[in-house]
């Protein structure tokens, strides 16, 4: 493992032979974000007041409502042109006690998947997205390696109900995040701020996935199985300074490669001195058919003179209502970086949140720009997911962060519209569809 080595500069993988005759448009949701009627660990800790931002309680309240209102929210997806739809199902929903299966949610989420396939929309299915139910924590927390057995459980239920009519499977959605915001930081639920328990349940959640990989391939040798991944183009505040360099490259390597790594080499190892020394070897067998990238935005890091933690980053121009700089070029780095691993790409999140249209516009176009550019460059990405299909509760900003491409007037019902920029989305795709899948 070389840290001083910059993974930017890898030549990368591209194969002109290699892009699909389809490429996929389309949004992105998770269920817990926007389905409302629902009882799960994060509802649990909201009664519990643990979700505070700037010293004011976050309030889920029904999310957007979409467990009642999806067919009308469909019916307004299919006007944005898009043929993919990426969402969840909600575990918590589904099994809202342990190895008892709700029959009336799996037959509304059955409703679901048939309507996009009966309309040409491809379910791309995300299996965990954050949440669980509520008995998961005490009974089989994430590191704890009981935990396998309990996530394969729920798997099976909805990939033996599924496997005709699902090809694309997430297995998980941005595991580290989620251990960090559960395990290191305490945000989330579980509520832990223990490094080591932090990359012990890594290291299971990634092991899980491997399973997962060989029970939904049983069912259906022709689907297809991946990991969507958060990625942050990190650059040193510095040139000059090679401590700055140094903490840029392990950040790097720690958030960006790590997994990546591990997948390839059965080897899960990060080193951030003083915080963080782990390496372990896990069998992971390259068991992935592709990684979904989830971009956003770039920080910038410095050396910071403490002997507890000199790791420090910050974004240095923010720009969005999350305090977010835009780098749409950072998306091309991304594709380069991860296309070294020899697996195909979807863009699986990329959106903004703003209620500014000419900015939302302004992101999507550019971000689109160089896409494109990776795609003529031969790069083996075969699809691009907005977020969000539709304004939503967003984790710790609660619903006051706007990313939908359909807004959502949270004071008159849930009443929902196409934005500008939702129509501006559909045109892109008309304008570059035929171009790029020719």
């Amino acid at each position: 493992m070389h840290y001083r080595n910059n993974h930017w500069t890898h030549r990368p993988h591209t194969d002109k032979t290699s892009l699909a005759r389809k490429f996929f448009w389309g949004t992105a949701t998770s269920s817990f974000q926007i389905e409302g009627h629902i009882e799960n660990d994060f509802t649990e800790w909201e009664k519990l007041g643990k979700f505070v931002h700037n010293n004011e309680k976050v309030m889920y309240e029904n999310g957007s409502n979409h467990w009642m209102m999806w067919e009308d929210d469909f019916k307004l997806m299919k006007k944005l042109n898009v043929n993919a739809y990426r969402f969840s199902f909600e575990w918590a929903r589904i099994e809202p006690r342990r190895n008892t299966f709700d029959r009336k949610a799996l037959d509304q989420y059955e409703r679901m998947v048939d309507w996009l396939l009966k309309h040409q929309i491809e379910p791309f299915l995300t299996i965990h997205h954050f949440t669980h139910p509520t008995w998961f924590h005490e009974y089989s927390p994430w590191h704890d390696e009981k935990s396998k057995d309990v996530f394969l459980n729920y798997v099976d239920k909805i990939v033996r109900i599924f496997k005709d009519r699902i090809k694309y499977f997430i297995t998980f959605n941005e595991v580290l995040v989620w251990v960090m915001a559960g395990y290191g930081e305490g945000n989330f639920p579980p509520g832990h701020k223990n490094l080591d328990l932090m990359m012990n349940a890594l290291y299971n959640i990634l092991k899980t996935h491997c399973e997962t990989y060989d029970l939904i391939k049983s069912y259906n040798e022709n689907a297809e199985v991946g990991v969507a991944k958060h990625f942050i183009v990190f650059k040193r505040a510095r040139d000059w300074f090679f401590l700055d360099k140094e903490v840029q490259n392990r950040i790097h390597y720690f958030f960006n490669v790590m997994e990546l790594d591990a997948f390839k080499n059965n080897i899960l190892s990060c080193s951030l001195p003083p915080l963080l020394k782990f390496e372990k070897e896990i069998d992971l067998n390259n068991k992935i058919d592709f990684w979904g990238i989830n971009y956003y935005y770039r920080l910038y890091t410095k050396f910071k003179f403490s002997l507890k933690n000199p790791f420090y980053f910050y974004t240095k121009n923010p720009q969005t209502d999350t305090g977010w700089e835009i780098y749409p070029k950072g998306l091309y780095k991304i594709i380069k970086l991860v296309s070294t691993y020899r697996k195909k790409m979807f863009i699986t999140e990329n959106g903004i949140a703003t209620q500014d249209d000419e900015l939302r516009k302004k992101f999507i176009k550019r971000h689109i720009k160089f896409l494109i550019k990776a795609i003529e460059n031969g790069f083996n990405v075969q699809g691009y997911f907005y977020w969000s299909l539709i304004d939503n509760y967003e984790w710790l900003f609660g619903k006051s962060k706007r990313f939908g491409l359909i807004s959502v007037d949270y004071e008159k019902n849930f009443e929902r519209h196409i934005t500008q920029n939702g129509y501006y989305y559909s045109q892109l795709i008309s304008k570059y569809h035929e171009k790029i899948t020719m």
